[in-house]
């Protein structure tokens, strides 16, 4: 389908500029709260307060029906 092969295409320019390094650990960040990492509570809350404004970007295009769910919930953590 053309759709899948746009995605792929949109989702190999994202990635075309990491350089992956053998002597870096990789991990998980969330930017949010760095000292306890990520939790449900936190983003709730994050994201009810009032005076919160989202630039959701890319993050629109996560979520569409026509991908799996496997793969937008891989390329939201990516994100």
């Amino acid at each position: 389908m053309a759709w899948e092969e746009e995605s792929v295409s949109e989702c190999s320019s994202l990635l075309c500029h990491i350089v992956l390094q053998d002597n870096v650990i990789d991990r998980w960040r969330w930017i949010l709260d760095h000292i306890n990492g990520y939790s449900v509570k936190g983003t709730y809350q994050y994201l009810t307060l009032s005076d919160t404004h989202l630039d959701r970007g890319p993050f629109d295009e996560v979520w569409l029906k026509q991908v799996p769910i496997k793969v937008s919930v891989f390329v939201w953590r990516l994100l």
